[in-house]
């Protein structure tokens, strides 16, 4: 599975719960859909322990988790 699906899945199944005819598009804000602090301290941790990318803390940026888009090609700039 790609990191997009698999970030895409967790994002929408579990974190911002969302039909797949009502998710967003990948570079909607995830801000606009539920997306707050402690909702982005978890994603954090699943795409450290699930999909195994060290993201460094300084580098978070509300640039790098406003979307889908930003997020996977922050993930993959640490591949």
């Amino acid at each position: 599975m790609s990191d997009r699906q698999q970030l895409r899945d967790y994002v929408f199944g579990e974190l911002l719960p969302l039909s797949n005819a009502n998710r967003p598009a990948d570079d909607a804000s995830l801000f606009d859909h539920g997306l707050d602090s402690l909702r982005l301290m978890q994603l954090l941790v699943f795409v450290e322990e699930k999909m195994r990318i060290t993201l460094p803390d300084h580098e978070v940026t509300p640039e790098r988790v406003e979307t889908i888009d930003s997020i996977v090609g922050w993930i993959e700039s640490h591949r």
